[in-house]
């Protein structure tokens, strides 16, 4: 399915929605772990999303692995959110 929201639409929407949920939505620069910026091999900055779960102050895993942060794409919280929202039966 092609979303024609704008990504800033989109970025508000899931942020809105995570709140509702007991997430935050954050969208920043990767990292290492290190707390180094990743860079692609132009030297620009790499930017995706983190989600913390507010109950715990736990990002979920996915959003983050072993090595980085910040990784999931819009795409990847709207379906997150999406599951999330199924199983306490609310509405997305």
């Amino acid at each position: 399915m092609v979303n024609n929201y704008s990504l800033e639409t989109r970025e508000c929407k899931a942020r809105r929605k995570g709140q509702k949920a007991g997430y935050c939505v954050s969208k920043g620069f990767q990292h290492y772990h290190n707390g180094s910026i990743v860079t692609n091999w132009n030297g620009e900055r790499l930017t995706g999303f983190d989600v913390t779960d507010m109950a715990t102050g736990y990002s979920v895993w996915g959003c983050y692995d072993a090595n980085r942060d910040h990784l999931w794409t819009i795409d990847d919280v709207e379906e997150f959110l999406k599951i999330v929202y199924e199983k306490v039966g609310m509405k997305y």
